[in-house]
């Protein structure tokens, strides 16, 4: 959350770092969230599971064979804490697994150009994620597949269309379930 999204931010660096807010590029940012992530993911024992509208970011992590990471601004730091935390645990031995659940695809169009390029930024932080957690098994002598610690999973829904161009569910919900009344309110 940045200054242009939120009414009330400080407005200078000094009443931001009171605050506990980090300031840069004449921009005042909360970090509240990112570093609750990242409590979470260094605390974690055995697992993760994370569900997120967009995942992407640890830009400065990405190959960069035909982009420049650090113009495409993706600098937070939970992709990389989740793959480190996976290195850690491989290196001491441990079993642990990340389980993301992210949408199949992004709002909009899937094959027009803007939803292929939102499209590309996730696909190079799953490589980079991958990438640090299949060295550190090279590293430990493992032949495991990296998919074992690192999994990415796509809800969806099995629905027919209907001649009136809605999509019916297999199964009806029951009539006394919460998601139901809230569908008719």
């Amino acid at each position: 959350i940045d200054g242009g999204a939120a009414f009330g931010f400080p407005e200078t660096p000094e009443e931001a770092a009171q605050a506990g807010l980090v300031s840069g590029k004449d921009n005042i940012i909360d970090r509240s969230i990112q570093d609750a992530y990242i409590h979470a993911i260094r605390r974690a024992k055995n697992f993760i599971y994370i569900e997120n509208q967009s995942f992407l970011g640890s830009c400065f992590g990405w190959k960069a064979d035909d982009i420049k990471p650090e113009d495409i601004g993706a600098l937070h730091l939970i992709p990389k804490e989740l793959s480190l935390k996976t290195v850690s645990k491989i290196e001491a031995g441990e079993r642990f697994t990340v389980y993301v659940v992210v949408p199949m695809w992004p709002e909009g169009i899937p094959d027009s150009g803007s939803v292929q390029a939102i499209l590309n930024w996730p696909r190079r932080t799953m490589e980079m994620m991958y990438t640090d957690i299949a060295e550190a098994l090279q590293a430990k002598g493992l032949e495991d597949n990296p998919q074992d610690y690192l999994t990415f999973f796509c809800l969806g829904n099995r629905e027919t269309k209907q001649q009136t161009g809605e999509y019916q569910p297999e199964q009806q919900q029951e009539p006394d379930i919460n998601y139901f009344r809230a569908q008719l309110a």
